[in-house]
């Protein structure tokens, strides 16, 4: 059972392009392929800037030689008007399964702050989005993985790739659930109606979440956890110091096979402590791709 294939990093020779890579290791399986990418943003009608392509190359070769051994590997170097875009480029002619990139240097240590390449991505990308907390440094597999679950299609991907995760790690999962406070929604009706509302919606949630336990390959023990109330901080705080990995859906609409976050998902990367992997429409199954040795740049 594997979650991520073919995984692209953004290196950019950032503190948080280096946390990039470390979730990127601790996401892939052994036998993933990680493309190590480099993008040299451009803009017409503007002045020219970013770093020397030769010192992206160094970078990249750096990475490379850091890597290999235990990796298969390969590094793409892309000239686009933005890094958004040749990072979406580059994912869709690797056919990858996800795209790991590190936090925005200007927000709190061990939160997650996405930057504007990382909304972009989170707002149409190709495949999954990883995005790592500022100043994470974990190397090790992870130990327990949450998931925010709906009983959506979209959350079903998200619980597919935990379950892949979590069964190659031995990780505990819990899976969250969270259903409106009383009051929300039942406006003007009598108080007996309401109560009778309110429980159907909870045996209704707790259903979807048996569900969903039940779905969990062999060796995978998840605990479920319905919650009341708004959902993205009340999921953040019952993962809080508990997980060290989040799986979010995409919303529901919107092109197959691309990450489309929503309000929750966006809220809980916000909120997050650890890293949060956002999973698009259809999970994170991509078609056949070249075989490694034909991949990218030597």
């Amino acid at each position: 059972m594997t979650a991520f294939r073919r995984v692209v990093i953004g290196l950019d020779g950032s503190d948080s392009a280096g946390e990039a890579l470390l979730l990127a290791q601790r996401l892939a399986d052994p036998n993933s392929l990680l493309v190590l990418a480099g993008i040299e943003a451009h803009r017409p009608f503007r002045l020219p800037h970013g770093r020397d392509p030769q010192s992206l190359a160094g970078l990249l070769a750096a990475a490379r030689a850091e890597l290999e051994g235990r990796w298969t590997v390969t590094c793409v170097e892309r000239a686009a008007a933005s890094a958004a875009r040749g990072l979406t480029e580059i994912a869709e002619e690797q056919r990858a399964d996800l795209v790991v990139l590190g936090s925005r240097r200007s927000g709190p240590e061990g939160r997650i702050t996405p930057g504007r390449t990382a909304l972009r991505l989170l707002q149409g990308g190709p495949c999954a989005v990883a995005i790592a907390p500022a100043g994470a440094g974990e190397r090790d597999r992870f130990r327990h993985v949450g998931v925010a679950y709906d009983g959506s299609v979209e959350a079903g991907a998200a619980l597919s790739a935990a379950y892949a995760v979590a069964a190659r790690d031995r990780a505990a999962v819990s899976i969250y659930f969270c259903v409106a406070s009383a009051s929300a929604g039942y406006g003007g009706l009598p108080a007996p109606e309401v109560d009778q509302a309110a429980q159907a919606q909870r045996v209704d949630a707790q259903e979807r979440l048996d569900a969903a336990a039940d779905k969990a390959p062999a060796g995978v023990n998840p605990q479920t956890v319905l919650l009341r109330g708004d959902p993205a901080p009340e999921i953040a705080r019952a993962c809080d110091g508990i997980v060290d990995l989040l799986f979010a859906g995409s919303r529901g609409y919107g092109p197959m096979q691309r990450a489309l976050s929503g309000s929750v998902s966006e809220a809980l990367l916000l909120a997050a402590t650890h890293p949060v992997v956002v999973t698009p429409r259809g999970g994170v199954s991509r078609p056949e791709a070249p075989d490694h040795a034909a991949a990218g740049a030597p």
